[in-house]
């Protein structure tokens, strides 16, 4: 296995452990981003979380149809993703209303959100917690953690 395959493909399959290593990537990269921007640029503060969104989608998203393979489910479950994407895109500028004056989400805002934590505890539950296809299904083998690879290609 590579980065560059976990973060790319779409094909093939990973187990929990891999799924939360990469959320702890992912929820790492953006917290880091926004603490180290918005003390030094404030202006910029409300940019650069759609912009870390925007650059962290592919990766998520083959990140996670690799867990729903391991879960012998196909990328139609991506599906469930984007009310997150959106909600997560969309919150910057539900923090500020007209004038600049902070505004509370609308009733329709607030009902996406609702919809939108429905579908990510859908992700949680089904990738996070529960455990992959022990067997060969239609995405392939089971991942093992193979060191011995990874001492070969270190040594390259």
């Amino acid at each position: 296995m590579t980065v560059k395959w976990l973060i790319s493909s779409f094909e093939g399959r990973i187990p929990r452990q891999l799924f939360w290593s990469w959320n702890a990537v992912y929820y790492g990269v953006i917290i880091c981003s926004l603490t180290f921007v918005s003390p030094f640029i404030p202006t910029l503060s409300a940019y650069v979380l759609p912009v870390v969104l925007l650059v962290l989608l592919v990766p998520d998203l083959a990140v996670t149809a690799k867990r729903w393979h391991d879960r012998n489910k196909s990328n139609k479950w991506l599906l469930l993703s984007i009310p997150l994407i959106i909600s997560r895109l969309m919150m910057p500028g539900q923090m500020v209303g007209e004038g600049g004056i902070v505004a509370g989400p609308s009733t329709v805002v607030q009902l996406f959100s609702f919809f939108s934590l429905l579908c990510g505890l859908a992700i949680f539950i089904e990738c996070g917690l529960r455990k992959g296809n022990p067997l060969r299904n239609q995405y392939g083998e089971p991942y093992v953690h193979d060191s011995s690879t990874e001492q070969e290609d270190s040594s390259v």
